[in-house]
C-alpha cells in the first residue's frame, strides 16, 4: 500500500535555521535533483553554480552554473540567476537569465546545510504561485561542496525530500560527472 503524502506550502516550510549567507557562497555541485515533469532522459552532467554576492549591501546574489550534455566534452554555461537574499534562507530567485529573463519571483528555500558539506534546496517555478498553496512544478536541488556526497550526509537528505517533500528516492535522479571536470567557475 502506497503512503498518502501532502504536498506542502512554501509557507509551513522550515528554512535553515540560523542561516548564514557568507558561508553559504561559492561552488556548489548538483548530486541529486527532481523537477516536476523532467525524466532522466533530460540530464546535464557535471553541474555546478557558483553562488556570489551581485549586491552586498543589498543582499542580492547572482548564481552562474555550468554543465555538459552527457557524452560530450565541451562544458556550456546554464545562465546565472539573481537570487533576493534578503530573508535569510528563504530566497526568492527573482530572474533565470540576468540578460534576457523576465522577473519570476520564485520562492527559493534553504531548507538543510551544513555548509561545508551538503545543502537541500527547494523552490518553485509554477506561474503566480502563492506560498500558502502547495506547488505544482518543483524543483528540489541536493548539492555537494565536492562532486560526490557520501552517505552519511547524503541519505538523510533522500530521507526529509521522501517524507516532507513528497519525492521518493526513485524520482531523485542523480547528476552523472566525467572524470575530466568542467573547469572552475
Amino acid at each position: 500500500m502506497e503512503r498518502e503524502c501532502r504536498l506542502p506550502a512554501f509557507s509551513s516550510l522550515r528554512a535553515q535555521q540560523n542561516f548564514d549567507l557568507c558561508r553559504f557562497l561559492g561552488t556548489w555541485y548538483e548530486i541529486k535533483w527532481f523537477l516536476t515533469g523532467e525524466t532522466s532522459d533530460d540530464i546535464w552532467g557535471d553541474h555546478s553554480q557558483l553562488f556570489d554576492f551581485q549586491d552586498k549591501g543589498k543582499r542580492r546574489l547572482i548564481v552562474y552554473g555550468q554543465a555538459r550534455n552527457p557524452n560530450e566534452t565541451n562544458c556550456f554555461s546554464t545562465g546565472s540567476w539573481s537570487i533576493d537574499a534578503s530573508n535569510g534562507a528563504r530566497m526568492i530567485l527573482r530572474t533565470e537569465d540576468l540578460k534576457n529573463g523576465p522577473i519570476v519571483n520564485w520562492p527559493f528555500l534553504v531548507l538543510k546545510t551544513d555548509y561545508y558539506h551538503y545543502a537541500l534546496v527547494y523552490f518553485c517555478i509554477s506561474k503566480n504561485y502563492r506560498q500558502t498553496n502547495p506547488c505544482k512544478e518543483r524543483h528540489v536541488t541536493i548539492y555537494s561542496r565536492q562532486k560526490t556526497l557520501v552517505a552519511k550526509y547524503l541519505n538523510p537528505l533522500v530521507r526529509y525530500v521522501d517524507k516532507n517533500l513528497c519525492i521518493s528516492p526513485k524520482q531523485l535522479i542523480t547528476t552523472p560527472y566525467q572524470e575530466k571536470p568542467c573547469p572552475a567557475l
